[in-house]
């Protein structure tokens, strides 16, 4: 079967990879001059299991021990390889509640290293962060912002064995080379303009260099793109999807000690920020969990948007990490500005079939899915096959099977029409 895949970021060149490795002759077509240089150029890479929706912590598990086990999942490449640091991460609740516990109860079921620690031990083993509470975070502006609190935090949850992988442009460079390898032709430099669907005839997408291919079938993985790619087709989810601005922020890191204890990635969402080392764990990179009282910076027009780092931003999220790591002093703007593709409903992705037979997507991301990318695309090259085979997954959701860990996983949660779920309604998910 001919498969074209729109967007070669890093879910799309694992998909292009898994369906190649099922013997598609697959098309991989991307707007951008290299794979990895839209949304997942942006991406802090961060590899962590510490989920909402107990499916997407058995997939993010499976997934880390491919990214732990990196060259031996691709096969042969010529090609450097991406590195995954793995220092854990130290997630802070806004609180513990059933909710907390039951995400902590649903890592233990698969098998992943997670403990439960109190602020007094968050203290003792990280003692350059401030362990007062900040919930629920306050605009920067506020004349309270810094003011002492006397409320400490909940607590945190250590999941031992995250991290981050250190190249995400170097990571999706690797998966093209591995799909290569197994016949994957790379169409660069070609956005799609128009997709036919003529009855029982396939597709037929014309590119941007006045080409068109002939396909049997077409997956979306067109990031902050995926809404355009999707009104080509005259296809309609039930689910939206639309691009939103994000800024990450890079810092130098004051607690570095190359003897010392290594700073983990926090996802903070009592501050209102997530974090984690960088540049050889001299710098910090810092990004937003988005709280309530920041707006969302929706764009209209995903080729239309400000591409510089802003002091609006920087300041959000850099004096909310000095507010936890004291020791932080904020410098000039550095950073790097990008667009994340949001299921705006509940911020996971939407991995389904369509309405239209042979189109499918991968979409809605978020910016949390970078982790998942390894096994979203097998997920995908399941759903292509079960079209092939004349299933129905409406009405026989796919019951998806993670060899590595053991884990079957209804795949519902991340269908078209799923409705919704109960999540954080971030990228934290």
């Amino acid at each position: 079967m001919r498969v074209a895949v729109i967007g070669a970021g890093v879910i799309g060149c694992s998909i292009a990879l898994a369906l190649a490795r099922e013997d598609h002759d697959v098309l991989a077509i991307d707007r951008n001059g290299e794979v990895g240089h839209g949304s997942t150029s942006a991406s802090c890479g961060i590899i962590r299991r510490f989920y909402s929706q107990p499916g997407m912590v058995a997939i993010a598990h499976e997934s880390a021990s491919i990214w732990a086990d990196w060259g031996n999942w691709l096969g042969p490449i010529d090609d450097l390889l991406a590195v995954f640091h793995r220092p854990g991460m130290l997630f802070i609740p806004p609180g513990f509640d059933g909710e907390i516990q039951e995400i902590v109860d649903s890592m233990h079921r698969v098998g992943i290293d997670a403990v439960v620690l109190d602020a007094d031990e968050v203290a003792r083993r990280f003692g350059f962060m401030d362990i007062a509470s900040r919930f629920p975070p306050r605009p920067v502006g506020d004349a309270l912002f810094f003011e002492p609190t006397s409320e400490t935090i909940a607590g945190a949850i250590l999941e031992h064995g995250a991290g981050y992988v250190v190249s995400p442009d170097l990571a999706t460079h690797n998966l093209r080379r591995a799909g290569e390898r197994e016949g994957v032709s790379f169409l660069l430099n070609r956005a799609v303009c128009a997709i036919e669907s003529p009855p029982g005839e396939g597709f037929r997408l014309l590119l941007s260099d006045g080409t068109s291919i002939e396909v049997d079938a077409v997956v979306n993985a067109a990031g902050p793109h995926s809404s355009i790619v999707n009104a080509l087709a005259g296809v309609e989810l039930e689910l939206e999807t639309r691009p939103l601005r994000r800024e990450v922020h890079v810092l130098s890191n004051p607690v570095y000690d190359p003897e010392g204890p290594r700073l983990p990635v926090v996802g903070d969402m009592d501050s209102g920020i997530y974090f984690r080392p960088e540049a050889g764990r001299r710098d910090i990179v810092v990004g937003s969990t988005d709280p309530a009282c920041d707006d969302l910076d929706w764009v209209e027009d995903p080729d239309d948007y400000h591409q510089g780092v802003t002091d609006l931003y920087r300041d959000r999220q850099c004096m909310r990490l000095m507010a936890r790591v004291p020791e932080v002093r904020l410098g000039p703007s550095r950073g790097i500005s990008a667009l994340y593709d949001v299921t705006v409903k509940d911020w996971y992705p939407i991995v389904d079939r369509t309405s239209l037979s042979g189109f499918f997507v991968a979409i809605g991301t978020s910016g949390s899915s970078f982790k998942s990318a390894p096994v979203l695309g097998t997920l995908v090259a399941a759903h292509v096959r079960a079209w092939a085979d004349g299933r129905d997954t409406d009405t026989e959701p796919l019951q998806f099977e993670l060899p590595r860990t053991g884990q079957v996983v209804d795949t519902r949660f991340l269908g078209r029409l799923r409705g919704g779920m109960d999540s954080t309604g971030t990228v934290i998910g």
